[in-house]
């Protein structure tokens, strides 16, 4: 179980608590700053339900501080505790989904202190456990136990059976991670007992998988067996992915523990396929939460310079008002002149104090909205390495696929996904360094040997989907005097070939969109490309034509067309790095057409395929013995097959631990080594490896960015290092070089 279990469930019951406690319901007809002057407990607490609903499970968390703030000064001004509890805990958990756990902290404390000088014994509880979540989010676990059994009491002496269930679940989900089970022992029962009142099939689904747990773990799988199944039905039906994870894990670990090899192995399959889910799921929502902390930042510093803003205006209006007053006045008073002198003297000094302070508060806001920045770039460079293990295995098994004769009438179909999956590779490359790319100007194009006509005709056929869906024509005219071979970025031209006729399959409907190739000038061994996109679609307004390259700028704000506003603007750099220009030429409810330069060296196997060119007789590897160590097993899968393909020994180790005693037996020519793995991860398991053996090679196989990288690989006894997902040749040259 993680710490996001036990955070989601206790928040989830703690507000079906508050609904169970308010029947109100109330329809939003004006703005949330105009709602009812008359203040009372029932607006408030339908106010309270419009945060929740529209703002807080809506993952706006921005506006449920903003909203939520406000809705506190109204409480406070009709001493409306309950509802002041209530928002407290909304806002300090909008915190949490941020990682704010300062500010959540800050909160729930404050709560406990004046519900603790009111003699609120709920409030108390209720803010008491949103306290214990923030320690469990800071992974103290041990005082997260303590704090929810401190109120226990509280909640018996009000009967307060959901809490009571609430507590007892979630003690006992900490204890089973830490496989205290005889301290478990007690709350699990507890549990079962709460759980016989409550009529909600959350709790009941919570209760047999802890149950199941908890009897898997005291070494009784028959009996854990029968309460998981509950829980599976009960989570299934419910469409509760966490609960169906945790009662999939230990069902299939109770069939193992009995034997039952065949049955846990289809467990886990199916369990395989719940993480993916929540996997998915989960990469939406860090977006989402790195999203809502950058909003609420900017909300921040936009508030502050608004504030200081209006500050200065008021103060220099004050200023010239006397200013001018004293003028009018100065001719017939010199002693009033004087002193309306030395007053705006004073006045001028106190502005310029004030003005000190607030630069002081702007340089810390800019220094916290740095440290935004830093956070951003380190959950880019996660979520890159998060993206690029599964896209391995596309690539990787799509490659394989396509040597597959008994495939062979699905060639075109493999081919196409594998293009896809390496235009997906680049494009997120591209816009996770798409800071980079503004940040240094640096020359990072690829010379590589491919076929244009078969680039191009892959990129068509990627857009079949869109064809049917838009009813589009798509036409492509490569004029005779153009080279096929060519020795290029061929990879930055697909993205850009992409992008730009994605765009123009988005806006264009019933219409026609052209690529117009041709080769203006050739000069010795090299040619100047010319290409067009013409589509018949919306056109670009003239408004938006100067601004529609930026970044997030996009042609209709009307939410019809959807996008990032990234892809022209990626555009843009690509071919800027050709040292090239785009050009554009639209008319709104005519078309559009895009135009750029680039310019190719010729190679000189112009008449051969690109596929002969590629398979060279030396590259060869076989019979020899690699070791792949990946904790992840489609990468195992994946590495393998590939080594197979090249007539390769290929073992496979799970853990760096196994792959320690595999080279202690085995005698290994190479091994591929996963840096990022649990336990002991690949440099450990290197340094170990050299303690007794230190002539074999080491070959980093990675996920991780290679800028990341590179200085600790150069500080290890690894020889080399390969980014996955990798070309199929220089996978095969790296280990050559090293055997």
């Amino acid at each position: 179980m993680s710490k996001r279990t036990v955070l989601t469930i206790s928040l989830i019951f703690q507000f079906v608590i508050y609904f169970a406690q308010t029947d109100y319901e109330y329809s939003k007809t004006k703005q949330f700053a105009e709602i009812e002057t008359n203040v009372s407990p029932v607006s408030i607490d339908s106010l309270i339900k419009h945060v929740l609903r529209k703002s807080y499970y809506a993952k706006d968390y921005a506006t449920t501080i903003d909203e939520g703030n406000a809705l506190i000064k109204k409480a406070e001004q009709i001493q409306y505790y309950s509802g002041i509890a209530s928002i407290s805990s909304i806002l300090g958990n909008a915190f949490l989904e941020i990682n704010d756990t300062v500010a959540a902290k800050k909160i729930f404390i404050k709560q406990l202190y004046q519900s603790r000088i009111r003699k609120d014994s709920s409030s108390y509880l209720g803010a008491s456990i949103d306290l214990a979540n923030v320690y469990i989010y800071q992974e103290d676990y041990d005082r997260a136990i303590s704090s929810y059994k401190t109120v226990i009491p509280y909640a018996k002496k009000l009967k307060d059976t959901i809490r009571l269930f609430i507590l007892n679940y979630n003690i006992s989900e900490l204890y089973l991670d830490k496989e205290s089970v005889d301290k478990a022992e007690q709350h699990v029962s507890e549990t079962g007992i709460y759980v016989q009142t409550l009529k909600a099939e959350p709790y009941r689904a919570g209760y047999e998988q802890i149950y199941g747990r908890f009897l898997y773990l005291k070494n009784k799988p028959e009996l854990a067996i029968d309460h998981l199944k509950k829980a599976i039905e009960i989570s299934a039906k419910i469409n509760y992915t966490d609960g169906l994870i945790e009662a999939y894990t230990y069902y299939a670990l109770s069939e193992y523990k009995l034997g039952n090899y065949k049955k846990a192995f289809d467990l886990q399959q199916d369990l395989d396929q719940y993480k993916t889910e929540k996997y998915d799921i989960d990469k939406i929502e860090a977006v989402e939460t790195v999203t809502a902390k950058f909003n609420i930042e900017q909300y921040k510093q936009e508030l502050k310079a608004g504030e200081l803003q209006t500050l200065l205006i008021e103060q220099e209006a004050v200023k010239n008002e006397k200013i001018l007053m004293w003028v009018l006045i100065g001719s017939s008073a010199l002693i009033l002149l004087l002193m309306s002198l030395l007053v705006s003297y004073f006045k001028r000094k106190k502005l310029l104090n004030d003005l000190k302070s607030e630069n002081v508060k702007y340089l810390i806001a800019k220094e916290k909205s740095e440290e935004l920045a830093n956070a951003k770039s380190l959950f880019f460079t996660n979520i890159s390495h998060e993206l690029r293990t599964p896209l391995y295995g596309i690539i990787g098994l799509s490659s394989i696929l396509m040597d597959d004769e008994d495939l062979y009438k699905h060639k075109e179909d493999v081919k196409s996904l594998k293009f896809s999956a390496d235009y997906l590779l680049s494009l997120i490359n591209d816009v996770l360094q798409i800071s980079k790319l503004d940040a240094k100007r640096e020359n990072s194009l690829n010379k590589v040997t491919f076929n244009l006509k078969d680039l191009v005709l892959g990129i068509m056929k990627s857009f079949e989907f869109l064809k049917v869906q838009n009813t589009n024509t798509f036409k492509v005219n490569i004029s005779k005097n153009t080279p096929n071979i060519i020795i290029g970025d061929d990879v930055k031209l697909s993205q850009i070939l992409i992008n730009l006729i994605g765009n123009a399959c988005k806006f264009t409907e019933n219409g026609t969109i052209t690529l117009d190739i041709d080769s203006s000038s050739v000069e010795g061994d090299c040619a100047q490309l010319n290409f067009k996109i013409i589509d018949t679609g919306i056109g670009i307004p003239v408004s938006k034509q100067k601004v529609i390259f930026d970044e997030f700028t996009q042609v209709s704000n009307d939410g019809e067309y959807h996008g990032t506003g990234l892809g022209l603007s990626i555009v843009k750099k690509l071919i800027e790095l050709h040292d090239s220009e785009i050009f554009l030429n639209s008319e709104e409810g005519k078309g559009t057409q895009v135009s750029f330069s680039l310019t190719y060296d010729i190679s000189e196997d112009n008449y051969k395929s690109i596929k002969e060119m590629v398979l060279q007789p030396r590259i060869s590897i076989n019979s020899k013995t690699i070791l792949v160590v990946d904790d992840n097993r489609i990468n195992r899968i994946v590495t393998r097959k590939m080594l197979e393909k090249y007539k390769a020994k290929p073992l496979v180790a799970e853990s760096g631990e196994s792959a320690i005693e595999i080279v202690k037996k085995e005698k290994i020519d190479l091994i591929l080594m996963d840096i990022n793995m649990p336990g002991m991860n690949g440099l450990e398991a290197t340094e170990a490896i050299r303690q007794f053996n230190s002539t074999i090679p080491v070959i980093a196989l990675t996920a991780v960015e290679i800028e990341e990288m590179r200085d600790t690989i150069q500080n290890s006894t690894i020889c080399d290092i390969i980014i996955k997902p990798y070309d199929e040749l220089v996978f095969v040259e790296t280990i050559l070089k090293h055997i």
